[in-house]
């Protein structure tokens, strides 16, 4: 988890993105439309500044499964956590298992105590999975289910448009 915290008022992070919990669609790893640059959300307290090809997670409220992998540089809400692999772990290959139901299982049970849910660092390093040994191999697999999610992602817009289009039709038929 990186520890990369930051001052947003400097004014060297104003055309950045910023990202926090509500910018991520729950269970998909997909940034909404809301986004906006760290300027326009007048940020005042510290963020975490995150790079191309970490994975920004949610910690608060860890059954609304909010996790992205991003491909640009920007800052996040202190809400969220910017993790980074090491120890031949691929990045793609972690986001896999952020999506699997044995961590969102562990991450809701670790995260029930009064107050605010909320799953803390230790808690979220002490999670344990198999992985590959092969670094090549675990690219291969994130690469598969990032291309997976894609084209869901691809019959999803379709499927959206395809459904307005029948509520169009609908609504000149039955005026």
């Amino acid at each position: 988890m990186s520890t990369n915290m930051v001052n947003p008022k400097t004014g060297d992070y104003d055309d950045l993105l910023h990202i926090g919990p509500g910018n991520i669609e729950s269970f998909t790893g997909r940034i909404l439309d809301n986004v906006n640059t760290v300027k326009n959300d007048n940020l005042i307290s510290g963020k975490f500044h995150f790079n191309p090809n970490d994975i920004i997670y949610g910690k608060i409220n860890p059954q609304l499964a909010k996790y992205v992998h991003v491909d640009f540089e920007g800052l996040a809400s202190a809400d969220a956590y910017v993790l980074n692999s090491k120890n031949g772990v691929n990045q793609g290959f972690l986001f896999v298992e952020l999506q699997k139901s044995g961590f969102y299982k562990y991450s809701v049970s670790v995260s029930m105590r009064t107050g605010m849910p909320k799953i803390n660092r230790d808690e979220l390093n002490q999670f344990s999975y198999l992985a590959p040994k092969n670094i090549e191999e675990q690219q291969r697999i994130g690469s598969f289910f990032k291309q997976l999610d894609e084209t869901i992602a691809l019959h999803q817009r379709k499927l959206e448009k395809l459904q307005e289009l029948k509520k169009g039709y609908l609504q000149k038929m039955f005026c």
